[in-house]
């Protein structure tokens, strides 16, 4: 028979589902930055998802003092927070220790893996983890120029005599009004303190380049799966790196620091380019991690869910991007990024990806963040179908969405949206969790898990917008109108 199913049909099913999905989960996106359940302390990589949803959804002066109070906590030589490292690092035998001096000079510019309310913050590896801190600079910025460029369209097109009866409106919040005042949610201001701070993080980043092919190096557990002990040149930790550089070049440039901002682009494309050329795997039809030769892990080959992050930050600030920040010309024109849009060769080797994921990864179209069991994990010895060793996690499956609908695979965002809002299954909805075995069903992990529910949303959010879009002149079918 004859598939009479149309794009346009199959983006109208993604909407019905994703509007009821928004409605579920929106009274448990404001209730705090950390991961949620057991894990109390902030975990930077996390924070990084749930702010951004936060500023979708409107709560912008929480999102402000959010990033303001992050970036507080820097590692820095002159810090007199007490800092712990190497719990999760097989080199330092699974046992922290406080950092040196001189620990912290060669952290400096990084973000803890974890800041905990005790007055200490945690790096879990042995070095800083590389997505904490980027996808931080990457969020930050997003958000600030957003702030920025929302913030002058307003001022533009509002009277003065409206500005002071605006102005007077917000200062009636007295707590609103006194943290504005100290800085704490201008955006302005608090560009104006996490800049600086966000190019010593740059720094710190291109210093893990040890050998100056535009790729970052890491040891084990040194990234978000903190039992798989990936080490080597690892692909979602360049998708990390890349979408830093490239929001932070949108900020740079909405800030008039054009020079800076043009920097940014270059170190980005030039670690596209070496992704290209090293990770890049013909034989697999995807792109796959380089495991130094004294990984532990395993297998070498392994497949990854969070590989699909790279086809994200690739797409990030183009045409495919519905939520882009565009940079500036000197002439306050867009930028050619408005028209910017993958040549063929990286569109196509794209497309092969997300069909080797679909291969090799979906397993009774359960998509599973490793493809085979591991060889071996640890700081704990996980069992199969256990945590991150072949199960279903609802974080990343977001960040899978995501990638597939900037590359207009509606049917399988779609497919993906229905197993994470568990429709069907009416006594509990996947995304409340932290991950979920394949083979029992059996949802497990922190709970409610913020992190999956702010992806999944943050992904939402930018597929409503696509759909916005390209249906126009339609109903409005925004993000913020959904939640109502």
């Amino acid at each position: 028979m004859p598939d009479n199913t149309s794009p346009d049909s199959s983006w109208m099913s993604f909407v019905d589902k994703a509007s009821r999905f928004l409605q579920k989960t929106q009274e448990h996106v404001l209730q705090g930055i950390n991961p949620g359940g057991i894990y109390q302390g902030i975990w930077c990589r996390d924070a990084a998802y749930i702010l951004r949803d936060w500023f979708l959804s409107g709560n912008i002066h929480g999102t402000m003092q959010q990033i303001y109070q992050i970036w507080s906590h820097q590692i820095s030589s002159s810090n007199t927070e007490k800092l712990v490292y190497g719990r999760g690092s097989p080199e330092m035998k699974f046992l922290s220790e406080v950092a040196k001096e001189d620990n912290e000079k060669q952290f400096e510019g990084a973000l803890p893996t974890t800041i905990f309310q005790a007055g200490f913050s945690e790096i879990y590896g042995q070095k800083p983890d590389i997505d904490s801190t980027a996808l931080m600079i990457s969020t930050s910025s997003w958000i600030l120029a957003r702030s920025l460029k929302d913030r002058q369209q307003h001022i533009s097109e509002t009277p003065r005599a409206a500005q002071t009866i605006i102005a007077s409106e917000h200062s009636s919040d007295f707590v609103s009004a006194l943290l504005s005042k100290v800085g704490i949610t201008d955006p302005t201001k608090v560009a104006e303190y996490v800049v600086p701070r966000m190019l010593k993080a740059v720094e710190y980043l291109f210093s893990r380049d040890v050998d100056n092919d535009g790729l970052l190096e890491q040891s084990h557990n040194e990234d978000w799966m903190d039992t798989v002990l990936r080490a080597g040149k690892i692909v979602y930790s360049q998708a990390c790196w890349i979408l830093a550089l490239s929001n932070l070049s949108s900020l740079l440039s909405q800030l008039g620091r054009n020079d800076e901002s043009e920097n940014m682009i270059r170190i980005a494309d030039k670690s596209m380019k070496a992704v290209d050329q090293k990770l890049w795997s013909e034989e697999d039809g995807c792109y796959l991690d380089i495991q130094e030769t004294h990984h532990i892990g395993g297998p070498y080959r392994t497949l990854t869910q969070d590989v699909s992050l790279y086809l994200i930050a690739i797409t990030e600030n183009t045409t495919s991007d519905s939520l882009k920040v565009t940079r500036k010309r000197e002439e306050d024109k867009e930028s050619d990024a408005e028209e910017r849009i993958l040549d063929q060769d990286l569109h196509n080797r794209s497309l092969r990806t997300l069909d080797a994921i679909k291969t090799r990864t979906w397993k009774e179209k359960w998509p599973l963040v490793t493809e085979v069991e591991l060889k071996a994990t640890g700081p704990w010895i996980l069992k199969p179908y256990e945590y991150h060793n072949q199960t279903f996690w609802p974080w990343t499956t977001g960040i899978e969405m995501l990638a597939r609908s900037r590359f207009d695979r509606v049917e399988e965002c779609s497919i993906l949206l229905s197993k994470l809002a568990s429709e069907g299954h009416p006594q509990h909805i996947h995304a409340f969790y932290e991950w979920v075995n394949p083979i029992t069903d059996h949802p497990d992990g922190s709970f409610p898990f913020r992190t999956g529910i702010s992806g999944i949303r943050t992904a939402i959010a930018d597929i409503l917008e696509k759909i916005k879009r390209e249906s126009s002149p339609s109903p409005d079918r925004s993000y913020r109108n959904f939640q109502d």
